[in-house]
């Protein structure tokens, strides 16, 4: 009975990190697949997240140039490119060590 108990437990777990797994390890969409409105929806979400780890980051080393690539980002996302701004958003988060919000 153990035995059974044990092998379900191990099928089950197994099948969820094999359902789990593709979805997990895909990674943000690149900025060239996005649409203008995903981009622009994008670049709103990254710079909350931006703005909420400044809180806790912004005397760290990498603060300043973290805040730069944040501006810069902003810039292109304000302008004519936004799928740009959110690549240097994303870098922003990814200075400051921060996995980048998806959609």
């Amino acid at each position: 009975m153990r035995k059974t108990a044990a092998l379900l437990t191990i099928t089950v777990f197994t099948g969820s990190l094999a359902l789990a797994g593709p979805a997990a390890m895909a990674g943000p969409q690149p900025v060239s697949d996005l649409s203008r409105g995903e981009a622009e929806e994008l670049c709103q979400m990254l710079d909350d997240q931006f703005q909420f780890t400044m809180k806790f980051k912004s005397d760290l080393p990498y603060a300043d140039k973290a805040q730069s690539l944040r501006d810069s980002g902003m810039e292109k996302c304000s302008g004519e490119n936004p799928a740009q701004g959110v690549a240097d958003l994303r870098d922003s988060l990814e200075t400051m060590h921060v996995v980048p919000a998806t959609l």
